[in-house]
């Protein structure tokens, strides 16, 4: 397919660039006219078969029809390019290939290589050897064109592929959501945003080349050659921090931990307990509705209190975990007012409650401890004290139950890993239009298997709770454990089964249900099956007869950032439906030690920061040793209340702040009322 598409692009390039040539058309016009071709062409071969190898070719078709443009041709450039034309043309080749192999990779996506099982030296090693492969390759279709004009358009081509990735990749927005296992969320652009893309792209396509060949004819190559490689030492520059900054993120996981046990959650019968469940990406308001819809969950859920006007101190894991363990001095603003690194006052804030508990006699049973030392997984070398124990949950669980399931889970190799970010770096280079194509016709099908499986395991880990849990322990315990599920839906069907296909769902019943998505249903489907399968394991606790004795705190970090749109009662009568303020919309609920009854519901105000507060209640109180022992207290609840909005990426940050984007700060402690926020200036 790829020889038929590079046969039929010589000649339609042959036959257009001839009749251009024989127009009387200015070349202002000519030159615009000949690019657009060649991009159409290059969509229509994506399309057919979306490789490099079609794209490549439409470009070596387009350098050798080149041939049919009558008289001098492009003389004028192949003078101006000189002696420098196979210096730019190989300079402008490995740069490109660099770019994809290497420098975007690691400075855009790879923001977390332990997370994939990948690392710096095998994407090094590897991409870097694929990377010159290709400018070995470029370079011999350099010398088989022995017709002077074919080395200047491929020069030319080659310089102006580069400049497009360049923009695309640093300068231009990059236009798709975040990604959910290894794939992108499934969020729909909106028509209007499609049609400024398309005109985005026709004007930078234009704009670069007509820049370009000005440039060339009046400077000559020296000083492209220059700046190429200039651009090539800060791409270094900038890489090399990324190495530097791969240590966030490198290690965690259950394969990283120092022990893993097949039951690290331990209650005592006789001696009081703690329980704080983390459901990352839990939108609070959904509680109203599962409430309504699964009205047992009051019998589940008995002596809770629910206390929906929380909020959390940024829109993402990375500034609202860590105020939720550490409480109010780990806000965003309040880490980067310490001026030390991250990581250390990650580590601080992770360790503020086992700290704590461990010198009151509890044990401590971190399982799952996402985001410990700046890591996403979290790696529990940080956490290293008498008495706490901090573990992953056994890989074993989840394969046991998908082997029962008959669920496959695919594992991916590294090279497959690799792979993806060549193909993730190739989309982030790409134009708009190009980057449609790609999601649409990309080798994606193994990434979303695998994604299909991070669905399989977050239930399956979350089903498996009770499995995971001893009852008979002579200690009082604090145990903290955390899930993902309701953060990846995406897999999940309606009554609360992983499946191998995303669901589907038509627009018309997604309005029905009310509302603005299949993202929104699909993460409303998530919140109320991670609520379910939580209230199994509470039903699980009062059989085992550690239920009364145990206080339990269910948090979440952050709400939702996407086409989600809060319906519940207190949004409406507030005014803030809009997604700007569901972000920033945790869940909180809590029971007491020996609290009955159906759920009871406060208005009280209650940041996810008031967990470590709340908890701390049950000895008596805390205090943070990093800050001269200062007591955990409720400080931050006085107004105003900050939310910080960052980088998602550990790596986006620097090393010793958040980068802050923005800030909106909260009056009048009532996070449903819209005349209560504001963006700080």
């Amino acid at each position: 397919m790829s020889l038929l598409l590079f046969v039929l692009s010589c000649l339609l390039f042959t036959g257009v660039f001839r009749k251009l040539s024989a127009a009387s058309l200015r070349t202002s016009v000519r030159i615009p006219a000949a690019t657009l071709l060649v991009f159409a062409m290059m969509l229509a071969a994506l399309w057919v078969e979306c490789t490099a190898w079609s794209a490549s070719g439409v470009l070596v078709a387009a350098a050798i029809s080149s041939c049919a443009l009558p008289g001098q041709g492009l003389e004028r450039l192949t003078v101006s390019l000189g002696r420098w034309r196979f210096s730019l043309y190989l300079l402008s080749i490995a740069t490109l290939a660099a770019l994809v192999f290497v420098y975007v990779p690691i400075t855009t996506f790879l923001t977390s290589p332990g997370e994939l099982s990948l690392h710096l030296d095998y994407l090094i090693t590897v991409n870097s050897r694929n990377a010159m492969l290709v400018v070995y390759l470029a370079a011999l279709v350099y010398a088989v064109a022995v017709i002077p004009r074919i080395r200047t358009a491929l020069t030319v081509l080659a310089l102006i592929a580069l400049a497009l990735g360049m923009v695309y990749s640093y300068f231009i927005p990059f236009g798709y959501p975040m990604m959910t296992g290894l794939t992108f969320e499934q969020v729909v652009i909106p028509a209007v945003s499609r049609i400024l893309r398309i005109a985005a792209d026709i004007v930078v396509v234009i704009a670069i080349v007509a820049a370009i060949t000005a440039a060339l004819v009046r400077w000559g190559g020296k000083p492209f050659v220059v700046a190429t490689i200039l651009i090539n030492v800060s791409l270094i520059g900038v890489a090399a921090v990324g190495v530097l900054a791969d240590s966030a993120g490198e290690a965690g996981g259950p394969d990283s931990s120092a022990q893993v046990s097949a039951q690290p959650l331990r209650f005592s019968k006789t001696n009081r307990n703690v329980l704080i469940v983390f459901l990352d990406r839990f939108m609070g308001s959904y509680v109203e509705d599962i409430l309504r819809t699964d009205p047992d969950l009051n019998s589940s859920l008995s002596g809770f209190v629910w206390y929906p006007r929380t909020v959390s101190a940024g829109e993402n894991s990375i500034a609202g975990v860590h105020p939720m363990y550490g409480g109010y001095d780990y806000t965003p603003t309040e880490m980067n007012a310490r001026d030390r690194p991250l990581r250390d006052l990650s580590v601080e804030a992770f360790s503020i409650l086992p700290y704590n508990f461990s010198r009151k006699n509890y044990d401590v049973n971190f399982v799952g401890p996402r985001g410990l030392g700046f890591t996403m997984a979290g790696d529990c070398k940080y956490l290293s004290m008498d008495r706490v124990n901090c573990t992953h949950i056994p890989l074993s669980i989840v394969k046991e139950r998908a082997e029962r399931a008959g669920f496959p889970l695919n594992e991916l190799s590294r090279s497959s890993y690799a792979d993806l970010l060549v193909l993730l770096a190739s989309m982030r280079g790409a134009s708009y239009l190009m980057k449609d194509i790609l999601q649409m016709k990309g080798p994606w099908r193994p990434y979303m298997d695998h994604s299909a499986g991070t669905t399989f395991r977050e239930w399956a880990e979350l089903e498996a709770f009770p499995d995971l849990t001893y009852t008979g322990a002579g200690q009082p315990n604090l145990n903290i454990v955390s899930n993902i599920l309701a953060h990846e839906p995406y897999y999940l069907n309606e009554q609360c089964v992983p499946q191998q296909e995303r669901l589907r769902v038509t627009i018309e019943e997604i309005r029905r249900r009310g509302h603005d998505s299949l993202f929104s249903l699909q993460h409303s489907i998530g919140a109320r099956c991670t609520l379910l399968s939580v209230a199994r394991y509470l039903d699980f606790l009062k059989r085992a007869e550690v239920y009364d004795n145990t206080k339990i705190v269910i948090v979440s970090d952050h709400g939702i950032v996407g086409p989600v749109s809060d319906h519940s009662s207190r949004a409406v009568a507030g005014g803030t439906q809009h997604n700007e303020y569901v972000r920033t919309r945790s869940v909180l609920l809590v029971k007491e030690v020996g609290a009955t009854g159906d759920v009871r519901i406060s208005e009280a105000f209650m940041p996810n920061a008031e967990v470590p507060r709340i908890v701390c209640e049950e000895i008596g109180g805390c205090v943070n040793p990093y800050l001269g022992n200062k007591t955990i207290e409720a400080h931050g609840r006085d107004d105003p209340f900050y939310a910080a909005f960052v980088p998602w990426q550990f790596n986006a940050q620097n090393p010793k702040s958040f980068v802050i984007r923005s800030t909106k700060i909260l009056k009048g402690q009532d996070p449903y009322d819209a005349q209560g926020w504001a963006y700080s200036e």
